[in-house]
C-alpha cells in the first residue's frame, strides 16, 4: 500500500489508477540518465510486485493478515534488484540465525544456581573471634579476610527430542548443600502434549479450564515428608489481560493454601501472595518499575512465620540474552547483599550475609553504600565501557557494509527523485487544507531523544535538507558546522537516511499508515543505511498547524496523525 501510495481500503480501480500513474514515472524507458534509469528499474520492480499482490484478491487477503511472511515465507518484498552475492549473504545470515533459534528452542536449556556467602566476620569482631576459636579447635589454620561459602543449590535441566514431535524427554540434575551437609539427585522426565489444551508431564497434568483460566494437578512422593502429596491449583485472568490471579491448595503431606494476584503492564509490574499453612503463613509481594529499556528498580516485602524482611534491588539488561542485578535484603535473618546474573535461561544468585543482626545503622549503611558504589561504577566504568564496545561494533559493521550502503543510498535518493513530483502534489494538497504535512523524516540508527528542545532537527546532523514548519525545503539555510567538521563527516556515511520525500509520498487523505509486517528498507525511497543494527523511523509532522513527532522501531506499525505525538508547547513556536 505504501509503495503504491494508496490506503488499505483502496478499491481495485484506485489501485489500478495509482499503479498506472507511478508506472509512467518509474518506467526505465522514460529516463535518459543511466543513474535514473537504474533507480527507476529498482523502483519499477517494487511497484510491479506491489500491484501483483494487491490486484490478486486471494494474495491481498493473505497480505492483509500475515504480511509478506505469509506470501513468500519471509523473502523481502521489492528487493528483486539485489545481486546474487547480496541475496546469498542475507540468506546465509538468516539461516544461521534460524538454526541457532531452533536449537535453543529444542534444547530449552534452563537452570537456577544459588551460592550463599557470609561476610559477617569482616564487619563484626565478635563473629570473627568465634570463627577463629572454632578454627583452632578443629586444628585448622585461621582463614584470611575472605568470604565464607555457607551453601549452594542448583537445578539445571535441558530437553531431549524424542521420536515424536509432541513428546519431549528432559534430563537434569539438582542438588543442595548447607554448612557441610547436602544432597542431590538426577532429574528424568517425559512431557507429552495430549491435545491442543492438555498435556502431561510425568505425574503432572495441566488443562485449560476455560478461555481465561488454566488449572493444574500435581502428584508427588517424598519419603522425608511422609509419602504421597497432591497439589491442586488454578490461574485465571482477572479484569483485563494484564492481571492474573491464582489459587493453589496443597493437600499433603504438608498442607497449605496460597492465593494472590500479579499484574504486568507497560513499565510497572507487581505481585502479591497470601499463604496459610503449618509450614509457612504470611504475605509476600513486590513491585517493579522499569526506569529505562535497560534498567528496572524493584521493591520486595515478606512478612510471615518464616521470614520478615524487605529488599531493594536494581536489574540491568546488558544485551538481549544477559542481565545483571544487585539487591539489599534486611530482616530478622540479618542483612544480605545479593548479586544476580541471568543468561539465556540460566539464573545465578549470590547472596552474601553481611551481618546476622539487622540494626538501624547497618540497614542505613547497606541501603546506601552498595547502591552508591554501583552507581559510581556504572557511571564511570560500566556505561563508558559498554558504550565503547557498542561503538566499536558499530564501526566494524559500518566499515564492512560501507560500499553497499553508499550504493543503496544512491538508489534510494534517485528513487525519491522519481517520487518528488507526486510527493510535492500531495504536500500542497495537505497544506491547503491544513492537514497532515510531513516536515522531516529519517530512517536508520540514531540516539534516543532525551527531551525535545526548540530548534532541534529530527536527527542530529539533519542539515543537508532542512525544512520549515510548512514542509517547504529551505536550501538557502547555512550550515553552522565548521569546515573541519564538514570534511570529517563527509567521508563517512551517516547511519540514517533522509526519507522526507518518500514519507510525504505515503500520505493519503491526511493519514499515513504503514503495516507492522512491511519491510521498511524495501519501501519506495528507503534502503538499509545500517545493516545488522537496530533501525528506527522518526517522522516530524504538523497536523492542523500543531507540530508532532513520533519514533518507531523497524518492525513497528506507523499510524499518524496521533494526538500523543504532539510536541511540548515550547517547541510549537
Amino acid at each position: 500500500y505504501a509503495n503504491l501510495g494508496v490506503s488499505r481500503d483502496a478499491t481495485d480501480d484506485a489501485i489500478k489508477k495509482a499503479y498506472r500513474a507511478l508506472a509512467q514515472v518509474a518506467h526505465p524507458d522514460k529516463h535518459s540518465s543511466s543513474l535514473l534509469r537504474e533507480a527507476a528499474s529498482g523502483t519499477f520492480g517494487k511497484i510491479n510486485e506491489a500491484y501483483e499482490i494487491l490486484s490478486d484478491v486471494n494474495r491481498r487477503k493473505i497480505y492483509d493478515v500475515y504480511g509478506m511472511a505469509g506470501l513468500n515465507a519471509g523473502l523481502e518484498v521489492g528487493r528483486k534488484h539485489k545481486s546474487l552475492a547480496e541475496i546469498t549473504e542475507e540468506f546465509q545470515r538468516a539461516k544461521a540465525k534460524e538454526a541457532r533459534e531452533v536449537m535453543e528452542q529444542r534444547l530449552n536449556f534452563r537452570g537456577a544456581y544459588g551460592f550463599s556467602f557470609s561476610a559477617a566476620h569482616l564487619f563484626d569482631k565478635h563473629i570473627a573471634h568465634r570463627r577463629a576459636v572454632i578454627a583452632r579447635r578443629r586444628g585448622q589454620p585461621a582463614s584470611g579476610p575472605w568470604l565464607d561459602l555457607n551453601g549452594l543449590d542448583f537445578n539445571s535441566v535441558f530437553d531431549v527430542p524424542t521420536w515424536k514431535e509432541d513428546t519431549t524427554a528432559y534430563v537434569g540434575a539438582q542438588g543442595q548443600m548447607s554448612r557441610g551437609a547436602g544432597a542431590g539427585g538426577l532429574v528424568l522426565g517425559l512431557r507429552k502434549t495430549a491435545s491442543e489444551h492438555t498435556s502431561w508431564e510425568a505425574a503432572i497434568v495441566t488443562a485449560r479450564v476455560s478461555e481465561h483460566a488454566v488449572g493444574h494437578l500435581a502428584y508427588s512422593f517424598s519419603g522425608a515428608q511422609g509419602g504421597l502429596g497432591l497439589e491442586v491449583g488454578c490461574t485465571r485472568a482477572l479484569y483485563d489481560q494484564h492481571t492474573k490471579g491464582h489459587l493453589t491448595w496443597n493437600v499433603g503431606p504438608v498442607g497449605g493454601l496460597t492465593t494472590g494476584a500479579q499484574r504486568v503492564k507497560n513499565k510497572t509490574s507487581w505481585k502479591f501472595d497470601v499463604s496459610v499453612g503449618p509450614r509457612s503463613t504470611g504475605v509476600a509481594g513486590f513491585i517493579a518499575r522499569r526506569l529505562s529499556k535497560l534498567s528496572t528498580l524493584r521493591f520486595g516485602l515478606r512478612f510471615g512465620t518464616n521470614a520478615i524482611d524487605f529488599d531493594v534491588g536494581l536489574l540491568r539488561k546488558m544485551n538481549r540474552e544477559t542481565s545483571v542485578g544487585m539487591s539489599v535484603s534486611i530482616g530478622i535473618r540479618g542483612v544480605h547483599v545479593k548479586f544476580r546474573f541471568n543468561h539465556v535461561g540460566q539464573r545465578f544468585q549470590f547472596p552474601i550475609l553481611i551481618s546476622p543482626h539487622a540494626t538501624p545503622r547497618s540497614g542505613f549503611l547497606f541501603l546506601t553504600i552498595p547502591f552508591v558504589v554501583v552507581g559510581v561504577l556504572n557511571t564511570y566504568v560500566v556505561a563508558p565501557y559498554a558504550l565503547r564496545l557498542e561503538n566499536e561494533t558499530k564501526n566494524v559493521l559500518r566499515q564492512k557494509y560501507s560500499a553497499q550502503v553508499t550504493k543503496d543510498k544512491k538508489e534510494a535518493t534517485a528513487a525519491q527523485a522519481l517520487l518528488q513530483s507526486a510527493a510535492t502534489a500531495r504536500l500542497e494538497k495537505e497544506r491547503q487544507k491544513n492537514g497532515l504535512v510531513v516536515t522531516q523524516a529519517a530512517f536508520g540508527n540514531f540516539p534516543r531523544r532525551a527531551r525535545h528542545k526548540p530548534g532541534d532537527f529530527v536527527v542530529d546532523g539533519f542539515f543537508s535538507d532542512t525544512s520549515d514548519g510548512n514542509g517547504d525545503r529551505d536550501t538557502n539555510k547555512t550550515e553552522t558546522k565548521t569546515e573541519t567538521e564538514t570534511k570529517s563527516t563527509s567521508t563517512r556515511e551517516p547511519p540514517w537516511l533522509d526519507v522526507t520525500t518518500a514519507t510525504r509520498f505515503m500520505v493519503f487523505d491526511s493519514h499515513l499508515d504503514v503495516n507492522a509486517q512491511a519491510h521498511k528498507p524495501s519501501l519506495l525511497g528507503f534502503c538499509d543505511p545500517c545493516p545488522d543494527e537496530r533501525k528506527f523511523l522518526r517522522v516530524r509532522y504538523t497536523y492542523k498547524g500543531v507540530l508532532h513527532e513520533v519514533t518507531i522501531g523497524e518492525d513497528d506499525a506507523l499510524a499518524i496523525p496521533n494526538k500523543t505525538h504532539q510536541l511540548p508547547e515550547e517547541c510549537q513556536k
